[in-house]
């Protein structure tokens, strides 16, 4: 069975990439926010990005499980 190494910096990129999935978040919320300055369509926003975000961690988490 042939052992499967992430490649090194991998987890930093992630991380990077996750910061900027954030930052693309707000900027987006900020923009839903200020078309009728109503803050639940920001909240929406937010919240799709951080479900997003936590599937995405959820899927690394089983995936990082079933490699060890």
């Amino acid at each position: 069975m042939a052992t499967h190494v992430s490649p090194p910096g991998a987890e930093r990129i992630i991380r990077w990439i996750m910061v900027g999935i954030v930052a693309w978040g707000v900027f987006h919320a900020i923009g839903a926010w200020r078309l009728n300055h109503d803050p639940r369509r920001m909240l929406v926003v937010l919240a799709c990005v951080a479900a997003f975000l936590g599937f995405w961690l959820t899927m690394l988490a089983a995936w990082r499980r079933a490699r060890s």
